[in-house]
C-alpha cells in the first residue's frame, strides 16, 4: 500500500510543473507583502505559500509544499521537519533517473541569508509519512521546519490541487 501511494505521488509530481516558480512579490499571511528590508523581522525563518495534498482516506503518506524564507542574519541548515498529523516528515527531492521520476531523501537544506526556497511538486517537497488519519480538503495541517538556531510552524490548508494563481494545472487522482 505504501509503495503504491509513493508511486502515485511520484506520478502526480511528474505531471505538475513548478507550482511556485518565483517567490518575490508574493503575498503571505505572516507579514504582508514581500519585503526587501528585513530589519523588522530579522532572525526569523518564514513558511509561506504552503499547502498539503489531500489524498484518499486510505492513504498513509502525503506531501506538503511551501516556500521557506531565511530572514536571519546567517545561513541556516534546515534539518528538522514535523507535522501534527504525521509520525515522520522527511525532505525529499524528485529526480529523473533512467527516464523515471524517483524520490530521493535529503537530510537537510541550506538557506543563505535572505534566501527563498520553494518546495514544490516535481522538486523538493516534504513527505508526511505514517499519517494515522488523512486530512480532508478544507482541513489544515500544522507543519514545522527548523534548524539548530530557528524553528517555524504554520497551519497549511489541505487541497486536492495546487492553489489557484500557481502555474500548476488542475489534477485529480485516479
Amino acid at each position: 500500500m505504501l509503495y503504491r501511494t509513493v508511486l502515485a505521488l511520484l506520478a502526480t509530481a511528474s505531471m505538475i510543473p513548478a507550482a511556485f516558480a518565483s517567490d518575490h512579490g508574493m503575498h503571505h499571511t505572516d507579514h504582508g507583502t514581500h519585503h526587501t528590508d528585513h530589519s523588522t523581522h530579522s532572525n526569523e525563518l518564514h513558511i509561506m505559500n504552503g499547502w498539503v495534498r489531500a489524498l484518499p482516506p486510505t492513504q498513509t503518506v502525503t506531501a506538503a509544499y511551501l516556500t521557506l524564507h531565511n530572514a536571519s542574519d546567517a545561513a541556516l541548515t534546515i534539518d528538522q521537519f514535523s507535522a501534527d498529523i504525521a509520525e515522520t516528515v522527511e525532505l525529499h527531492d524528485s529526480v529523473l533517473e533512467g527516464g523515471q521520476m524517483r524520490m530521493v531523501r535529503q537530510m537537510s537544506l541550506v538557506l543563505g541569508v535572505d534566501e527563498h526556497k520553494a518546495l514544490q511538486p516535481a522538486g523538493l517537497h516534504l513527505m508526511l509519512m505514517n499519517v494515522a488519519s488523512m486530512p480532508r480538503e478544507g482541513d489544515s495541517v500544522t507543519v514545522c521546519v527548523g534548524s539548530s538556531e530557528l524553528k517555524s510552524c504554520k497551519a497549511l490548508p489541505v487541497l486536492k490541487v495546487a492553489p489557484s494563481g500557481s502555474d500548476a494545472p488542475a489534477h485529480t487522482h485516479h
